[in-house]
């Protein structure tokens, strides 16, 4: 059965390269079939035994070329090969007679969890230029960075302010000392927020008059309880918010920038000095309903 909500397509962004690095979609369902089945246009493909057919949600408008038949595909750490022609929004892998995927799985094609992008290409008989720039309509992204400093967070904050408007939530996510406030200096920088910015933990929240629209931050840490944020009468609406440890806040957004930090691990490293040089990575995601376009904007440089 093909659930009704729209299924997840995802493709990572390398920001220093402007190239795509990773791209995943989901298993949507499966069907098991007799020996003999022809899959897909044409029945280039036919079962040689009793097996499991997969449907995955990518085809070429998502930029899988109609050449991949026979392409790897990597579902929960198993390899496979794209079975027969490649539609414009699905294509079938055969997952073999014992397959036992939840609809809902992420099918990788390259990158972290798939095949190295290279290889991948080379096996699709295409450029590696056509898979690192072409972004179907319907995928969904995230952008990373690989941040070296302290210093460089601040930059980055102050990268991402210059497309925030009232309205506009920013998500920071990461443990203890990632460098959630030092992202937010940058920002609050950017944006001529006055005051000291600092972590928000003892106050909750505190408002940052601008020259247009003032920065809200707030510490979500220790209020968990989404009712305890209602009481707080956050202007959300007229604001720029930044929250960190935000995820009870996402309740009241319709659309947010999901932001998760993520940093080297160390004996040397002090984990709550924010401002240790050591690297950091950076994911960021498309929140709730936020417009692909709003995320790709931190693109421009």
């Amino acid at each position: 059965m093909i659930p009704q909500t729209s299924p997840e397509r995802l493709a990572t962004i390398d920001y220093d390269r402007g190239t795509i690095t990773d791209f995943s979609a989901e298993l949507i369902s499966t069907k098991r079939v007799d020996a003999g089945q022809a899959v897909s246009y044409g029945g280039e493909y036919v079962t040689e035994r009793a097996t499991v057919l997969g449907l995955v949600a990518a085809g070429y408008a998502e930029g899988i070329p109609r050449s991949a038949q026979g392409a790897p595909i990597t579902i929960a750490g198993e390899r496979f090969e794209i079975s027969g022609r490649v539609a414009m929004d699905q294509l079938v892998v055969d997952l073999g007679p014992d397959a036992d995927f939840a609809p809902g799985t992420l099918a990788h094609f390259w990158g972290e969890s798939g095949t190295p992008i290279e290889q991948w290409a080379s096996a699709a008989g295409v450029p590696l230029g056509a898979l690192e720039h072409f972004l179907g309509p319907r995928t969904s992204v995230r952008l990373r960075f690989e941040v070296p400093d302290a210093a460089a967070m601040e930059v980055l904050g102050a990268t991402c302010a210059r497309g925030l408007v009232a309205g506009d939530a920013v998500i920071l996510t990461g443990e203890l000392g990632a460098g959630k406030t030092t992202f937010t200096r940058g920002l609050a920088s950017a944006l001529g927020a006055r005051g000291t910015v600092q972590s928000p933990t003892f106050v909750i929240a505190r408002t940052h008059e601008t020259d247009t629209v003032p920065l809200l931050h707030v510490d979500a840490y220790r209020l968990g309880d989404e009712a305890l944020i209602d009481d707080l009468d956050l202007d959300l609406e007229g604001s720029i918010t930044v929250a960190e440890w935000g995820g009870p806040l996402t309740h009241a957004l319709e659309g947010w920038f999901d932001i998760r930090i993520d940093r080297a691990q160390g004996a040397e490293i002090d984990p709550l000095d924010p401002d240790t040089d050591d690297p950091r990575s950076v994911t960021i995601l498309q929140g709730g309903t936020l417009r692909r376009d709003r995320l790709l904007a931190l693109l421009e440089k």
